[in-house]
């Protein structure tokens, strides 16, 4: 089976999309965002970094997201059959992925700033299991646990990671795309034919 690596700008789907895929095809997921906002949660110097970190819009130091990575798939046997989301977001995460991974393709969801600020500006989350839900979702339909705002959810923090998606991931977009290691998904539809043309893209048995 098929690594991957989902890449798009926030607010996107990818990790709705990868939970789909989690569901109906038997992958296992890794998302760095995820595993970062638990690592900020602790009150130890390095959480309260990426905790600061976070809520500012940055971007995480490169050995730190680096670690993370390698000591999660050193210490996993799932590891070959897994869809890593969010993981390259500039020129250092390519290499680190082309270090600690192999045999993986990209899969870019792709959405216009606008649509991206829009949708983030809207959308919930679940602070206990970290996943978003769209404008207008007040309860996780699954647990019925009250949703949230993230606090990095704000216009400043908002536009100053839609700006660095374009100054820093879009160049290595193009690098995977001049390399034919990319697969384009027009991330602008509802999740229902997202996913359709996600699964027909990836050639999966429907």
């Amino acid at each position: 089976m098929q690594n991957y690596v989902f890449i798009g700008i926030q607010g996107s789907g990818k990790w709705t999309q990868a939970r789909l895929l989690e569901e109906k095809y038997d992958f296992k997921l890794f998302e760095s965002g995820s595993a970062l906002r638990e690592i900020a949660k602790e009150k130890s110097e390095l959480g309260k970094l990426v905790k600061k970190t976070i809520e500012a819009g940055d971007q995480i130091n490169p050995s730190v997201v680096e670690d993370i990575m390698t000591d999660i798939i050193e210490n996993k046997s799932w590891w070959k059959n897994a869809i890593f989301d969010w993981f390259v977001r500039n020129s250092w995460n390519k290499e680190s992925a082309d270090k600690v991974l192999w045999d993986y393709k990209v899969v870019l969801f792709e959405l216009s700033p606008e649509k991206s600020k829009a949708r983030l500006l809207g959308r919930m989350y679940n602070p206990k299991t970290s996943e978003t839900f769209p404008a207008g979702t007040n309860f996780d339909p699954e647990t019925w646990d009250k949703l949230e705002k993230r606090a990095d959810d704000n216009e400043k923090s908002i536009l100053k990671r839609i700006d660095l998606y374009i100054e820093k991931t879009m160049p290595v977009i193009e690098e995977y795309r001049k390399s034919g290691n990319l697969i384009e998904i027009n991330a602008d539809n509802c999740v229902e034919w997202v996913f359709n043309e996600l699964v027909e893209k990836l050639g999966l048995k429907k």
